[in-house]
């Protein structure tokens, strides 16, 4: 008896597990088919309503604020290279920003060569700004010691100072002026010092004197640049030949021709006066700046812009000479033109889309052209985008440039919402039955088989995308949840805004009015309900699945091919490399892109600027170890050249007061009063860049307390982020395992880029892992079908697999566009799968049997030509982006591209084959009552029917 009983209730489980999905089915049919009647009833009212919402949102783009800032937008802001960022903005609160300019030819140091390159600088130090800003008003400054090298004595001056000649003590210990001169004397001279530009140029050997340079033969112009050691003009010591690139040297290692010369312009910027919010560029790629360098920069490309244009038109075709160059602000304006500039293209895409739409929605008749009914459709997607902005604003979240990109997603899932509800229009008129029933009711239909089919993939994206908010990117933290925002809405205004102003256009059919002008009647239209099985995409549709893919050969070769590729795909992950380069996002058109090409090529050694960063301790105590750091930095095998303070000022010490700061802790004051020295001597004055006292620095009295300082130092150069993420990490290490009981870290701005693409490809594995996630939890939730679920769980996951694959052989990596990409493709690619789940697990054919084959064909044959008109039409909006010059969005593109073929392949064909052959039972009732002459043979069915039919 108790076996019985067990066997009883096992069996009233089961039946009430099974009966759960059709209940929530029916449930959310008839919520739907409840709200759209009520719509129907009362359609301007509903339009008046989404209308008033919409202009109340607006209220919100008061709070709008749009985020420009690099560091927040694109480093993680848990990093350490934004905890460094700020400490070194607070503290130091000043740096340099340098400007490059190279001139190319055969041999460069020819003296008409330089002669033309002295006119060009000359004319760039003479530029200004409409604003009167000159070179010299934001240029980093330097004290000219050149004025002690050459000052002669006056008569009135009886010390010897000046009788010792610093040049020729350039090597030696035996003279120094700030140890051995009178402090009171040398310090009135170096205070009385001017200051000048700090310009590092090959120029400098002759002055900037173009009758020099010209008065001067090749062999002369050689020996000078081998020979000079210090700058004529600064006095400090520069090494010349690092400027040149392309050499030839003969057998004694002398240089004796060169391809190219760099002119590097030091400008000086003041942290606190950056103001991102608007200095900054729509695409936060900007760099630092105040406005009086940004006005500069721009002036200082114009004369480079025109010099460049005039060697580029010249007639002798003897003269090759040609100039390259960049400013701060460069990669900021290209990158914005190249995002921005390409709107109008894209706008085209728009207009392509509407047309696509307009024609497949539409009769060929006055009457039956869905002219507004498309423009409605396209302005809830505006809508939404606009309100999501409102919203987001609201509630404090920053616009970011990844932002521009939202209008495509949503206008991809709304216009496949449009064709849903407009395959379901047309699957109610199917039956003669639904012909004849009011248009309330039939609107009501309408959007009780839709909205269930909507919401579950609406829904599923809003989630994917809140999980995808918790990513450690910023601009794509910030991008999901406005994404989630405006999908949600999307979704609201096509289940209300849409269907009310369809409910009108419907109407106006009925009514026989013009499409275009409604107050024009058409007496003699007749209304036509074709059978959808009798369309063209329906009848291929029947023929392809009939004859090809639910028969036993077709579904052998579907999931063969489907194996295939999905190994293909796995192979390309095992191949996809984690790879990010700023080069990519330049056009190779741009006078950026050519010079970035002219740098690699006659200077391929080049590496990456960089400092070790220092503060908040005991100088005098800690020193030790600050040598300890700067000789284990110069032992890096990822340095190339370090200039260390601490290295040059114990030399300073040991040379001349004989104490080895590695081994002896001084007393504080003198240290302090060493330092003072060493800073203004002359090899250590060019050092004073590299501190921050709490106080002014003065000559002839002991530093202030160190507030920062730095060390400067060059990587060299890597070839990928196998070689620049370690070398960055064993840097930082380095810098925290000396020990020094202060803050020390390593600080570069290009640590912006690696520290993202150290951490990219976690997240592009996070993301995804979570899209999983959320796709059977979503659809489990909302179908409680667990074998539906699976299968589109599986679907979902092949797709993304292949994408994720085929990135590889397309070129693409794994870097911020691509992460971004595919967050994008997400959305797009649970939909296609899901559409046709719903429909299968709502299909009953005519013999009320669990015919899946059956089933699966009238699936595909109600929503599949409905879902491939959605990836069609965005395919369509996007393909405006093939003739854009972004990176971004040729990247996008390929995504797209690859998100909707297979996700058209495993939800059109892989899908129907699996659930034709182990499918699930349909939830709805098999015994159905008699057709009715001209009703569909077979159909989509709902219980929504059978109520309206008994």
């Amino acid at each position: 008896m108790e076996i019985e009983e067990g066997i009883v209730r096992k069996q009233t489980l089961r039946g009430f597990l099974r009966r759960v999905p059709q209940r929530l089915s029916e449930a959310v049919e008839h919520f739907f088919y409840g709200l759209g009647l009520r719509i129907a009833r009362q359609p301007k009212r509903w339009l008046l309503t989404s209308t008033v919402i919409v202009l109340i949102s607006l209220s919100g783009l008061y709070f709008f604020r749009q985020e420009k800032n690099p560091v927040k937008l694109w480093v993680p802001q848990d990093s350490e290279f934004v905890r460094d960022t700020e400490w070194m903005f607070d503290k130091f609160g000043q740096g340099l920003r340098m400007e490059h300019m190279i001139m190319t030819a055969d041999d460069v140091l020819m003296p008409e060569i330089l002669a033309k390159l002295n006119e060009i600088t000359k004319e760039i130090i003479s530029a200004q700004t409409p604003d009167q800003i000159l070179w010299t008003d934001v240029c980093f400054k330097v004290p000219v010691v050149s004025g002690i090298v050459h000052r002669k004595r006056r008569s009135d001056e009886f010390d010897d100072f000046f009788d010792v000649e610093p040049e020729s003590q350039i090597n030696s210990t035996a003279f120094e002026p700030a140890v051995h001169a009178d402090s009171q004397l040398y310090c009135n001279i170096v205070n009385n010092l001017p200051k000048a530009c700090l310009l590092n140029s090959i120029l400098d050997v002759w002055e900037y004197d173009t009758k020099m340079i010209l008065e001067k033969s090749k062999e002369e112009i050689i020996s000078d640049i081998n020979t000079a050691k210090v700058s004529p003009t600064l006095g400090h010591p520069l090494n010349f030949t690092e400027l040149l690139g392309g050499v030839t040297k003969d057998e004694k290692g002398r240089i004796i021709s060169a391809k190219a010369v760099t002119t590097q312009w030091a400008v000086h910027i003041n942290f606190s006066e950056v103001d991102m919010d608007n200095f900054g560029n729509d695409v936060g790629t900007a760099d630092w700046a105040t406005d009086d360098v940004m006005k500069w920069e721009l002036t200082y490309l114009d004369v480079l812009h025109k010099n460049a244009k005039l060697l580029n038109n010249r007639n002798d075709a003897n003269d090759t000479s040609a100039i390259w160059y960049e400013a701060g602000r460069s990669f900021g304006d290209v990158t914005f033109v190249t995002m921005f500039g390409n709107m109008d293209i894209l706008s085209i895409g728009f207009i392509l889309m509407f047309f696509y739409v307009l024609v497949i929605f539409s009769d060929y008749n006055w009457v039956g052209w869905r002219i507004y009914l498309t423009i409605v459709g396209l302005l809830c997607v505006g809508g939404a985008f606009i309100m999501s902005i409102s919203v987001c604003s609201i509630l404090g979240i920053p616009y970011g440039p990844v932002h521009t990109s939202l209008p495509f997603l949503l206008l991809a899932l709304g216009v496949d919402d449009n064709f849903l509800i407009m395959a379901s229009w047309k699957e109610i008129h199917a039956h003669t039955s639904n012909r004849n029933r009011p248009l309330e009711e039939r609107i009501a239909l309408m959007l009780g088989h839709a909205g269930s089919a909507i919401i579950i993939t609406s829904l599923t994206d809003v989630v994917a995308f809140i999980i995808g908010a918790s990513t450690i990117l910023p601009s794509l933290q910030s991008f999901c949840i406005y994404a989630a925002c405006g999908v949600l809405l999307t979704f609201f205004f096509q289940i209300t805004f849409y269907v009310a102003f369809f409910c009108i256009d419907a109407r106006r059919i009925e009514n026989k009015r013009n499409s275009i002008i409604p107050c024009i009647v058409h007496e003699n239209f007749t209304q036509k309900f074709p059978n959808p099985q009798d369309e063209l995409p329906a009848k291929l549709i029947t023929k392809l699945y009939s004859n090809v893919v639910l028969t036993i050969p077709g579904k052998i070769v579907i999931v063969l091919i489907t194996i295939v590729t999905a190994s293909a795909g796995v192979v390309g992950i095992l191949q996809l490399q984690q790879w990010f380069d700023p080069a990519w996002f330049i056009p190779s058109h741009t006078y950026l892109s050519k010079y970035i090409d002219v740098r690699r090529n006659e200077y391929p050694e080049v590496g990456y600027e960089a400092m070790i960063l220092m503060g908040d301790f005991n100088y005098t105590s800690e020193f030790p170890k600050i040598i300890n750091l700067a000789e284990r930095f110069a032992n890096l095998s990822t340095v190339q050249t370090i200039n260390s303070w601490p290295n040059a000022f114990a030399k300073f010490v040991w040379d001349y007061y004989q104490k080895d700061l590695r081994n002896v802790t001084l007393e504080d004051t003198k240290f302090r009063s060493y330092l003072s020295k060493f800073l203004f001597s002359r090899n250590g004055g060019k050092y004073q860049r590299n501190f921050l006292f709490k106080d002014a620095l003065t000559c002839g009295q002991d530093t202030p307390m160190i507030s920062v300082s730095t060390i400067d130092f060059i990587f060299k150069r890597f070839h990928g982020p196998h070689e620049w993420i370690p070398a960055m990490d064993g840097s930082k290490h380095v810098a925290h395992d000396v020990g020094i009981d202060g803050f020390v870290t390593v600080w570069s701005e290009v640590f912006s880029l690696w520290v993202t693409d150290k951490l990219i490809a976690q997240e592009v594995q996070r993301n995804v892992l979570l899209a999983l996630f959320c796709v059977m939890g979503m659809t489990g939730l909302l179908i409680a079908e667990l074998q539906t679920c699976f299968w589109i769980f599986l679907c979902v996951l092949l797709t993304l697999l292949n994408v994720c694959g085929f990135m590889y052989f397309w070129g693409l990596t794994i870097d911020i566009a691509s992460c971004i990409g595919l967050e994008l493709g997400i959305g797009l690619c649970v939909d296609y799968a899901a559409h046709v789940a719903h429909a299968f697990i709502n299909a009953a054919s005519e013999t009320g049997g669990e015919d899946r084959t059956k089933r699966a064909h009238l699936a595909v044959r109600y929503i599949g030509a409905a879902v491939a008109y959605g990836a069609g039409s965005t395919l369509l909006a996007l393909s405006m982006m093939a003739f854009c010059d972004s990176y971004v969005f040729h990247a996008f593109l390929r995504i797209f591209v690859l998100v909707i073929l297979f996700g058209l392949w495993h939800g059109l064909f892989l899908l129907p084959v699996i659930l034709s052959t182990i499918g699930p039972r349909s939830l709805r009732s098999q015994t159905q009552p008699p057709k009715k002459r001209g009703d569909a043979g077979d159909a989509v069915t709902s219980p929504l029917n059978k109520e309206s039919e008994s």
